[in-house]
This record gives structure tokens, sequence and C-alpha cells, in this order.
């Protein structure tokens, strides 16, 4: 009787917990030294496909690598038509990878510190300004001396102000034609003081997720590093809940940069009632019958 009602149970939970893959690439069926078919890429020191035994030691160790070009956006739209939406409470999507620095992160030049970020963002077209808006991740600091740079975890939205991707997606411009900082980017993090990153030293993979699942006519967000959580964030001024895109930023330096196993994945919210009903009333009856 337990062992049944358990499988029973069992089975409701796998089922609620079911996600569909809206997009997905593990870089082996592309050749080294090519580019993935689909991707945007910004200026010409573009992303490549190269072999790293560290972060993918399974043959043939293809990832995806800034191969030390300094600081490059990339971006894939994931949704040929409609984008992903998170249509009712509940709904939730993920983009999650994994990554390693090529080696200890050097001077980042012009910024007092090394990052690198990411996101899920629903585009518009590339002739209107403002219609590229998204959700992002500031993942992977370099604790500097700089004590204005603490390199703390955050969750962030940005409405872009530039009409193309490559004219400044995931920049924090002011406007069109004002370029400077603390313009369209806002810090969403409730979790916090978030707690600082330390030094990567390029020898170890890291992997990293970012969900976000709606809550009414609000967004939940959750970043987590290694599995464990990092930071959370809510928004409720114009939640943003369609998603086609996903873009990401890599760090300024020069020491290189890689990612491998990319998914994204949406689920929808559980349904509460039927299957939850039907199991109460099987092990209502089989104990009715059992006394």
């Amino acid at each position: 009787m337990r062992k049944f009602i358990l499988i029973l149970l069992t089975g409701i939970s796998a089922q609620q917990s079911s996600a569909t893959v809206v997009y997905s690439e593990n870089f082996n069926s592309t050749s080294v030294g090519s580019t993935i078919a689909g991707w945007a890429y910004e200026g010409g020191n573009i992303w490549q496909v190269t072999t790293d035994a560290t972060l993918d030691p399974t043959a043939p160790n293809h990832v995806f690598s800034n191969a030390g070009n300094g600081q490059q956006n990339v971006g894939v739209k994931f949704a040929s038509g409609a984008p992903t939406s998170l249509g009712t409470t509940g709904d939730w999507i993920k983009v999650s990878f994994d990554y390693r620095y090529s080696g200890a992160p050097d001077s980042p030049g012009l910024q007092p510190y090394n990052f690198f970020r990411y996101g899920l963002y629903n585009k518009g077209s590339n002739t209107t300004f403002t219609d590229d808006i998204g959700y992002l991740a500031d993942v992977s600091y370099w604790d500097h001396a700089d004590p204005s740079k603490d390199g703390d975890w955050n969750i962030r939205k940005e409405v872009n102000v530039y009409d193309a991707f490559s004219n400044g997606i995931l920049l924090d411009n002011l406007s069109s034609m004002d370029p400077g900082p603390s313009g369209d980017m806002v810090s969403l993090i409730t979790r916090g003081p978030a707690p600082k990153k330390s030094f990567t030293d390029g020898a170890t993979s890291h992997s990293t997720s970012l969900l976000i699942t709606r809550n009414g006519f609000n967004v939940d967000l959750a970043l987590y590093q290694d599995g464990i959580l990092q930071a959370t964030g809510s928004d409720s001024a114009f939640a943003i809940v369609d998603f086609n895109t996903l873009y990401f930023e890599s760090p300024s330096d020069s020491t290189g940069f890689a990612l491998d196993n990319l998914l994204i994945e949406t689920g929808a919210a559980p349904e509460p009632s039927r299957m939850v009903l039907l199991a109460l009333g099987c092990c209502g009856l089989l104990l009715r019958r059992r006394r």
C-alpha cells in the first residue's frame, strides 16, 4: 500500500517538474575555428569554437570561446516564431551553462574589475530604440582593490537604448544619443548584501543559471552559481514575460573565456487539481478497502 502511494506521488512530482527545452547547444557539431550559425556578434573579434578538456572532458571537447579577444557581446535568438511566454503564475524559464576562464583574469584595461553578464531578452527590431528588453545576471567578478567595485552578485533589468545589437546591447547607456553610465540598467536584487565573489584562477570550471518565474503581474528572479543560490530579484514595474533571445557579455580582459552545455528550458505551472485529487482519491479508496 505504502509503496503504491509512493509510486503514485512520485509520478505526480515528475509530471509537475517536467520542462520543455527551447534551446540547447554543446558546440560538438561545429568544427574548431568556426562560429555558430544563427548567433549575432559585436565587433570583429568574434567568438569561435575551440577545445577545452577542462571545461568539457568528453571528446571532442568543444566549447565556445572568445579566445582572449576582450569584451565582446554575443547573442542568439532561440525563438524563431512567437517568443516563449510566461502566461500565468508559476510559469518559468531558465538559462544555464558551464563556464571557465582560460587563466587567471588579468588587468581589465578600462574597467577596474572583471566580470561577465548574461541574460534573457525579448528582442525587438533593429530600427526602434528601447524595444530590446530583458534581465541580466552579473556573475563572476575579479575581486579588484578598487573599493567602489566590490564584485557583488546582481540581477538587473535593461531597456536597451540602441537600435541594433552591435551598438550597445548589455551596456548601461543613458540614451540613444548619450552612451553614459547609469542609464537604462536597473538593479533588482532583493537578497543582500550578496557575498563578494572571489578571485578566479581559471583552473576550475563553474556552472551558473538564471531562473525567471512569473508571480501574478510580477516576475521573481534567482541567480545560482554551482547550484547555490547567490542572489534573488523581483520586478513589478511592467515585468517582462516574453523571451526570445539570449545575450552574453564576456569579460573585458584578454585572458580568454569559454562556455559549454548551454541550455534554455521552460516549464508550465503545475496543475494541482486533477492529478492531486485523483491521487488523494485513490489513496482514500485503498485505505478504506484495507480497513
